[in-house]
């Protein structure tokens, strides 16, 4: 009986320390879209792809135009053009189209691997800052904001997020 009611004893204490370590557990949450749009390395990426967007949307206005002026010719030429020469200027126009359609795809393409280039060396000093953080300021937790469903309001979920961008822009600098 006596062992019953040690075990007892031992157990609703072992509750009660439990339930007072989790009253202390610090969680905290970081915005990554804000603090990589905020921070100068996701400036700096978003001028350098606005510059190649730009670039490649320029390329395709100018072969845009081409197209219309050649469609343009072959709609109003195209009546006194014998069927033969017809013919060719409308393999001509579909060969320009597709040749168009391709460089607007990998225009895409290499915007978006430019992109991916450029967000992953942010992307991972990120995660090892976020990580030195929590450690270093006792975090059981630190989520993405985003991810984040539920939160019991008896703990405190603090947003770090531009804390860790302050953070992230010291460690560029150095």
């Amino acid at each position: 009986m006596k062992r019953i009611c040690l075990f007892v004893s031992i157990f609703i204490l072992s509750l009660s320390t439990i339930a007072i370590a989790a009253d202390e557990v610090k969680l905290g949450v970081v915005d990554l879209p804000k603090v990589v749009q905020g921070s100068e390395a996701g400036k700096k990426g978003k001028a350098i792809l606005k510059e190649l967007f730009e670039k490649y949307q320029d390329a395709l206005k100018t072969r845009q135009k081409d197209l219309e002026k050649l469609q343009s010719a072959l709609d109003g030429k195209g009546k006194t053009l014998t069927a033969a020469k017809r013919s060719a200027r409308e393999k001509e126009l579909q060969k320009k189209f597709q040749e168009y359609q391709e460089f607007g795809k990998n225009a895409q393409q290499e915007v978006a691997k430019k992109e991916e280039e450029l967000i992953k060396p942010i992307m991972d000093g990120l995660e090892k800052l976020v990580k030195d953080y929590g450690h270093a300021n006792g975090y059981a937790a630190i989520a993405h904001k985003g991810g984040l469903v539920y939160n019991d309001s008896k703990y405190e979920v603090k947003d770090l997020s531009d804390e860790i961008l302050k953070q992230f822009d010291a460690a560029g600098k150095k």
